[in-house]
């Protein structure tokens, strides 16, 4: 089995993660995937962002949903991780399908929530995916919250769903099986094999976050995909 290797975050491990300049880095690695995360601002517009606040890889505070998007990209998301990467600004998800969509690259969109409405973030993303040509076949889109995944599934998208957990269990498989889910996403730590036949049984891919260590997994070559913020330890 060929196993994807999929840029956690872009390149986090040595670019500021959730940024363009990530991206491209992981473009310039020869990186068909990338994942990331998105989550909506106080005007609605879905940006690239990991944490709900802007504290820790930017030099402002406060939640993103309770800042606009031109508020927060006069925030520096970049300089935190390094010098050479100050005045990267923060990344609309309509600014990294057209980068990704320019450069045939696909996605992992990981969907955010903690006090949003499942529903609204949802619809807002089909917004974006509706007038946008990126071809469906090259997005899977995740979340941890069970709502967040049956309201993708209902909103019918065209895009591939991939269930995301800490470990497999009762409520991985219910989700699973609930949204027709084409992978589920794993902490590699916590893979059994017994939890790699239940999965190839229910016919779903195998995708495991966040190996950075190539020697740590042993189960890497049994799973489809691995999500690393060291993608040149592999390739």
């Amino acid at each position: 089995m060929s196993v994807i290797y999929v840029g956690h975050r872009g390149v986090a491990g040595t670019h500021p993660e959730n940024t363009m300049v990530s991206i491209q880095q992981a473009h310039a690695l020869g990186l068909q995937w990338i994942e990331v995360d998105i989550q909506p601002t106080k005007d609605d517009v879905l940006v690239v962002c990991h944490d709900h606040t802007v504290n820790r890889c930017s030099n402002g505070k406060g939640r993103i949903d309770e800042q606009t998007l031109e508020e927060l990209s006069k925030l520096d998301f970049g300089a935190w991780k390094s010098e050479a990467f100050e005045q990267e600004r923060i990344m609309t998800l309509v600014q990294l399908l057209d980068f990704c969509h320019q450069h045939n690259m696909c996605i992992n969109l990981e969907v955010k929530i903690d006090s949003h409405d499942a529903n609204h973030v949802v619809s807002l993303l089909k917004s974006v995916l509706d007038t946008h040509p990126i071809d469906r076949e090259c997005l899977i889109i995740s979340s941890f919250s069970a709502e967040v995944m049956q309201t993708l599934f209902e909103a019918k998208l065209g895009t591939r769903l991939g269930v995301l957990a800490k470990r497999l269990n009762r409520k991985a498989i219910a989700s699973i099986q609930n949204v027709n889910a084409f992978s589920c996403h794993l902490d590699y730590k916590w893979l059994t094999a017994n939890h790699i036949n239940m999965l190839r049984e229910l016919e779903v891919e195998i995708w495991c976050y966040t190996v950075n260590n190539p020697k740590s997994f042993k189960h890497i070559d049994r799973v489809d995909a691995i999500f690393t913020d060291y993608p040149t330890r592999f390739v």
